[in-house]
């Protein structure tokens, strides 16, 4: 047995040193395209570990079987690992915030809203524009007159006037995001992916972000969502700016700015 160790070993090392090759083309190199995740995972959790079970295997032919599974259950432990770092730990490292300032106390004026930020609704409502790009507006209502300030947040589709999809927050507490496809609400540290073609829930069967619960004193700006769709599709480390309303204060990105609603 001692003789196969370096074997053992060596075979490890090369199929890790593969994995992270791999992953290193594709996080850096590439700048991690959604769309080929599925090819470098498969190279980095698959190919990594069947070369170094190859290679043990090759070194020590009489236990070849026990000594593939060994070698290549190591490795692929070791890449799920680094999976984990990159993907939930390393993220928490890109994001930035913006600290709250003591104006931000909690509280609002009815009549104060300034005209940038007014959204008209149906029902002559106005709204508080709180993200948009050229296809959809995200718009908040306040309850005024509940100490949680409950918000209602519509979708509305820019070109139609038509609400999309709507959502109650119980608080004053909501940050949004938007890319190409999706939209990213997030309160107090809980998210949710929204269509913003349709203003239905994508449905994920996972999804991994580091997004504070920005109730300590600060708002974040970005932050980074990574999802897995049930139809394969992948959003993978977008990087997202957000946007959003805490403590009687609307907060943008860019550019960074703290206006008292």
């Amino acid at each position: 047995m001692n003789q196969a160790t370096p074997f053992l070993r060596a075979g490890i090392a090369v199929g890790l040193g593969v994995s992270i090759l791999c992953g290193f083309v594709y996080l850096q190199a590439l700048r991690a395209p959604s769309s080929q995740f599925y090819i470098f995972a498969a190279l980095a959790f698959l190919g990594g570990p069947a070369v170094a079970g190859i290679l043990d295997a090759l070194g020590n032919p009489a236990r070849r079987v026990g000594i593939f599974l060994h070698s290549s259950g190591i490795t692929f432990v070791g890449v799920f690992i680094l999976f984990i770092f990159v993907y939930v730990v390393l993220i928490r490292f890109f994001t930035t915030d913006v600290t709250l300032p003591a104006y931000c106390d909690g509280t609002y004026t009815r009549n104060n809203l300034p005209f940038q930020l007014a959204y008209p609704l149906p029902h002559n409502e106005t709204g508080i524009l709180i993200n948009a790009d050229e296809d959809v507006a995200v718009v908040a209502t306040l309850d005024y007159d509940q100490p949680a300030h409950a918000i209602t947040l519509f979708v509305i589709n820019k070109a139609t006037d038509e609400t999309l999809a709507d959502f109650y927050i119980p608080e004053d507490n909501i940050a949004v995001a938007i890319d190409r496809g999706t939209i990213y609400p997030i309160s107090d540290g809980l998210g949710l992916l929204v269509d913003k073609f349709t203003g239905k829930r994508v449905d994920t069967f996972l999804t991994i972000d580091a997004y504070g619960r920005n109730n300590e004193g600060f708002f974040e700006t970005s932050g980074i969502v990574s999802s897995w769709a049930r139809n394969g599709s992948v959003k993978s480390l977008p990087y997202l700016s957000f946007n959003g309303i805490v403590r009687g204060c609307y907060i943008s990105a860019t550019p960074q700015a703290i206006i008292k609603l």
